[in-house]
């Protein structure tokens, strides 16, 4: 089963608290993620189809030409969708496929930081062990086996799963670039992901807490961008 938080210490002394994704949550996740991949497969084997329809003459003039071709095409187009899918999105979505910004979850490192972009290739091609025999079989065993309900690919790339809440909160209170450029700054992924987990959370904090750690996010990074701290840290970390 999933312990209900993950307690992180980065290396600017910031603790972070996550609530880890469990099975139900990943296994909706999951099924949204499936329905899309299904959909482009039919969408893929129908144009395959079509177009070695009205080239087979020039392929080879025969049927089982053709129909040996589209088989191929076909096989290769499943493998790429069941393991490339999720890699290109975790990658260009930080974490995310549509499926797990639809349920508000996220894959990130143990550290705390966004994963990178090999963390999300070895996850995904260890996900087919993961699938065996079927159905996310040895995937499912292994995270009923550990308290951060973790398959045996992110035991590979060194990943969690977490909860980021509610959609609507997380897209409000997510640093944008746009903002923190308007203040002469281009935050690093990691730094954006600080602030954000801050923003998102703090309203659950305790208010000593809360103030502590907003003082410390701001102090470390005005000195690492070089900016002018103006106002209260809170409303610092939000102008980020």
């Amino acid at each position: 089963m999933a312990s209900a938080e993950y307690s992180v210490l980065t290396p600017e002394r910031v603790s972070l608290q996550y609530d880890i994704a469990g099975i139900g949550s990943r296994g909706a996740a999951a099924i949204v993620d499936t329905v899309i991949q299904l959909v482009a497969l039919m969408v893929i084997f129908f144009a395959l189809t079509a177009g070695l329809a009205a080239g087979s003459a020039f392929l080879s003039g025969s049927g089982p030409g053709a129909a040996t071709l589209s088989l191929a095409l076909f096989v290769l187009a499943v493998f790429a969708i069941a393991d490339g899918y999720f890699i290109l999105f975790e990658i260009i979505w930080n974490g995310q496929t549509p499926g797990k910004r639809m349920v508000g979850i996220r894959v990130i490192r143990e550290n705390g930081y966004p994963m990178r972009p090999i963390d999300a290739v070895i996850r995904n091609l260890v996900r087919m062990v993961d699938w065996l025999p079927g159905a996310y079989g040895v995937g499912v065993l292994t995270m009923l086996l550990n308290k951060r309900s973790k398959r045996l690919g992110d035991f590979a790339s060194g990943t969690i799963v977490v909860r980021e809440g509610s959609r609507g909160a997380g897209a409000l209170l997510m640093p944008s670039v746009e903002s923190a450029e308007s203040l002469g700054v281009r935050l690093s992924s990691a730094d954006a992901t600080l602030v954000r987990d801050f923003l998102v959370r703090r309203a659950s904090l305790d208010p000593r807490a809360r103030a502590d750690l907003a003082a410390r996010l701001t102090t470390v990074l005005a000195q690492r961008y070089s900016l002018t701290l103006e106002g209260e840290p809170e409303s610092f970390l939000e102008r980020l």
